[in-house]
């Protein structure tokens, strides 16, 4: 049985594939960028199901650094760049996952727009995402063929 690794910083990604998808895959979780890349050295992995925002994770759990995003991003402003951090963490950890050589298909739970899941798919190759959560479509998703 394929297995998928879930990425979120809470367990209703983690829920929902138990109770919806483990009659296809066998469901691993990681809750942050380290659990994630010490999931995939332990076992592998063939598709990763990632949650985009990680409102609840501290900001020592996160990917990327608060004062050099508000110095980037935000003119020095470290509420707004920990928020962006929070926002865009599961794409952030993708990109920590593609640069540590796993490249297995990731799929989010998110509308994004055309052009930015463009972008996604321009910077980390096989990404898709599925609107709401919609188990067929998410299992489609996940089984892609490269």
């Amino acid at each position: 049985m394929a297995r998928v690794l879930v990425i979120e910083d809470g367990r209703e990604y983690e829920e929902f594939a138990a109770a919806f998808l483990a009659d296809r895959f066998d469901v691993v979780a990681a809750h942050s960028a380290e659990e994630a890349l010490r999931a995939m050295a332990r076992e592998p992995v063939e598709a990763l199901l990632i949650d985009l925002r990680f409102e609840r994770a501290s900001a020592d759990e996160l990917v990327g650094d608060v004062a050099a995003t508000a110095a980037r991003l935000f003119s020095g402003d470290e509420v707004r760049a920990l928020r962006w951090l929070k926002d865009q963490q599961g794409t952030l950890i993708l990109g920590r996952l593609r640069e540590a050589g796993h490249h297995q298909p990731a799929v989010f739970v998110h509308d994004f727009p055309a052009r930015r899941l463009r972008n996604l798919r321009r910077m980390y190759g096989r990404v898709s995402a599925v609107p709401t959560f919609d188990a067929a479509a998410i299992a489609r998703a996940l089984s892609e063929p490269a």
